[in-house]
């Protein structure tokens, strides 16, 4: 009977981190998902004549290569055309796409593919780099919990490490827009500071150090919230 309750207690102490993981897996494969979708290309636009015009491109070497040069009119991203996007009125910017129909000044209309490693610095920097980062700290997360060090910190070192690595792995997903994105990098952006000041708090009561910071927690809970 008193092993059964210590088994039920013990279970129901690790539920948090099974919680926890299955988040973190399912939050970070959607982002990388969004991201590896569409690659992310940045062209800024001008509405000129009630055209949507080409001003720059992020991606210059990729933007030559496939002769698109300012003053080029976008006519559709994606087979939509760019008036009926939803994010043109107030972001006039092309962030991500896989096609564009471009209208060159002298009339002539142009169709362009983009493949993932058409453009290697966005493949490699804000998909593969952050790919390797999510699954480093899956394996440093599992380290840490099974190693079970000073458990109450260690769960916060964990929360602190997860929430870190979807601010980091959300970028890509974020700067295309998407909206279950930016709202995963805001949210865990003040969720790893929050948890890092509960971490700080916690640490020097360990070591019993005395600190006028953390007896001032409060303050910056009421600041960020």
């Amino acid at each position: 009977m008193f092993r059964k309750s210590r088994l039920v207690l013990k279970l129901k102490k690790n539920k948090w981190f099974g919680l926890a993981i299955g988040i973190y897996l399912i939050l970070g494969m959607y982002l990388l998902n969004v991201t590896y979708s569409k690659p992310f290309l940045n062209i800024e636009l001008e509405k000129i004549n009630n055209n949507w015009t080409i001003t720059d491109s992020y991606y210059k070497n990729w933007a030559t290569k496939h002769q698109i040069v300012p003053g080029d009119i976008v006519l559709n991203v994606d087979d939509v055309k760019i008036n009926n996007l939803s994010y043109i009125s107030f972001d006039s910017a092309i962030r991500a796409a896989k096609e564009l129909t471009i209208q060159k000044p002298d009339g002539k209309i142009i169709f362009i593919q983009i493949k993932n490693l058409d453009i290697p610095q966005q493949f490699y920097y804000l998909l593969i780099i952050p790919a390797c980062y999510y699954a480093l700290t899956l394996f440093i997360t599992l380290y840490l919990y099974f190693k079970k060090i000073n458990q109450h910190l260690t769960n916060l070192l964990i929360l602190f490490i997860l929430s870190v690595s979807l601010a980091y792995v959300s970028i890509g997903a974020s700067g295309r827009l998407d909206s279950i994105g930016m709202i995963i990098n805001r949210s865990s952006m003040l969720l790893c500071l929050v948890i890092l000041l509960l971490f700080l708090e916690n640490y020097f009561a360990f070591l019993n150090i005395k600190w006028l910071f953390i007896k001032k927690l409060k303050v910056f809970f009421y600041f960020l919230f």
